[in-house]
């Protein structure tokens, strides 16, 4: 059968992981490198589980294939296919989930890769440590063979976990929270520039959405780190992006790589490379592509924090309000998880292997647990209600509502490629008549900024919805 060998190095802060294994069809090694924390412990029995998964496969015998067909065709069902034509590209058998390249035409079908029942639990801790490109390579290298004979083997990214504040214990103690604050703009400019402010002429109110979402991830931040969380913000300066650096900045030192590896990803054609280079506008540039890329660098950097929970943060605005320069008298909460995806967004090799994420692992339950709390505690500080499905056109046509009110099912960039729980909150409507005066107001000073206490009773639901949320698995 071959064998297997674990060891274990202790080097000043850090634990070392070197394992390997020998088996006739080839082999593999691991190394992994974590440093003292409250999550070592998880870490490690995590290392050792995915080891074990990768050199003993469960034998077909052992699986109960039509349990398992049943048990994903109802959550894809339920979450994730909004148009039912993922069986196009997903299909379900006796072995396990075959993955096709997209067709127009049925018979032309291309098998790409499977995932056989007997190996999802190698897929999900292989998931758990290595981005959405790297386990699309070891899925396209694999092909219709089994995870642990396919040639190459497996290589884990290194693990870091940050230090664990000292005793006492808090209330928020070994827990690590992302928090995304939406967009980028500090200024009016900037915000014209992403079509992100709304500027009402009576009442008189201009509001920047990423100044906004700023001010309240700045004062949840300071909220959570006061009860011992470790706290993570994917950008922490405004008009900065999540690169580190402005928009002009970008342009002048990554902008060329980062367009020429979108092209080799698939994610922009010939025609659109060479356009973006050669004849668009800044503006055009920024809302075309930088964007999009930025929202990739936010999931990236999410992804290597590895937290406990994610929350990224928005303010809506009325769909049908034109412009934004009248008030509106909707006003609602709402909260998005991964799922819904539809026909046309099958068609790249990232989101297939995402779409399996969201299938074969508990995120998006869990995600939704975790928004329930949020929506709870919105709705009660802000007295503004969940919204319904009817309440938005992209509600009723590009989601899927779950069993908890106000939060729905949408692929969006960041509920796709963001790992783990997850809550996309989008607070209240800044064009809401009443909003608007009040978001408007500067009687708040964070640092340098100066905000609304609207914008602090928003931080303070929410800082409420995770309290409330860890509390329940404490009990």
């Amino acid at each position: 059968m071959g064998n297997i060998k674990i060891q274990f190095y202790l080097c000043r802060n850090f634990v070392y992981i070197l394992s390997s294994a020998s088996a006739t069809a080839g082999g593999f090694k691991i190394y992994l490198r974590f440093k003292h924390g409250a999550k070592m412990r998880r870490r490690i029995q995590t290392a050792l589980f995915t080891v074990y998964c990768l050199w003993f496969t469960v034998s077909p015998a052992q699986v109960n294939s039509d349990s398992l067909i049943s048990v994903y065709t109802m959550k894809m069902q339920k979450y994730l296919d909004k148009e039912n034509n993922a069986s196009d590209v997903f299909s379900f058998t006796k072995a396990g989930i075959e993955v096709y390249l997209p067709a127009t035409d049925f018979s032309q079908k291309k098998l790409e890769y499977i995932l056989f029942w007997n190996e999802l639990n190698n897929f999900q801790q292989l998931f758990i440590n290595n981005d959405t490109e790297t386990m699309l390579k070891y899925c396209l290298e694999k092909a219709d063979n089994p995870f642990h004979i396919f040639a190459g083997g497996i290589q884990f990214q290194r693990i870091f976990v940050p230090a664990i504040p000292p005793l006492p214990p808090k209330m928020l103690d070994h827990y690590f929270i992302s928090l995304d604050p939406g967009h980028i703009a500090g200024d009016l400019e900037t915000a014209k520039m992403e079509k992100k402010w709304v500027d009402i002429k009576n009442p008189p109110a201009t509001l920047i959405e990423g100044e906004l979402t700023f001010a309240t991830a700045l004062i949840l931040k300071k909220k959570l780190e006061a009860h011992g969380a470790t706290v993570m913000l994917t950008r922490d300066t405004a008009n900065i992006s999540a690169f580190g650096i402005d928009f002009v900045k970008w342009t002048d030192s990554l902008f060329i790589k980062a367009i020429d590896d979108a092209y080799a990803r698939g994610d922009v054609s010939f025609e659109e490379k060479n356009y973006l280079l050669t004849k668009a506008n800044n503006t055009e540039i920024f809302r075309r592509f930088f964007l999009l890329e930025d929202l990739r660098e936010r999931a990236r950097k999410i992804n290597e924090f590895n937290p406990d929970l994610t929350l990224i943060i928005h303010y809506n605005v009325d769909e049908t309000n034109t412009n934004w320069n009248k008030p509106t008298k909707k006003n609602y909460n709402m909260a998005f998880v991964g799922g819904s995806f539809t026909a046309d967004e099958f068609d790249k090799p990232e989101a297939r292997i995402e779409f399996l994420r969201l299938l074969l692992t508990d995120d998006i339950e869990r995600s939704i647990e975790f928004s329930k709390y949020m929506m709870e505690s919105l709705v009660e500080k802000t007295k503004v209600p969940a919204a319904l499905d009817s309440n938005a056109v992209y509600l009723k046509d590009n989601c899927i509502k779950t069993d908890v009110s106000g939060v729905f099912c949408r692929n969006l960039t960041l509920t796709r490629k963001v790992k783990g729980i997850i809550c996309y909150g989008e607070s209240l409507y800044q064009d809401n008549i009443n909003e608007c005066k009040v978001l408007s107001k500067k009687e708040v000073k964070i640092g340098e900024m100066e905000t609304s206490k609207r914008v602090e009773e928003i931080a303070e639901a929410y800082y409420q919805g995770i309290m409330n949320y860890v509390k329940s698995k404490t009990k």
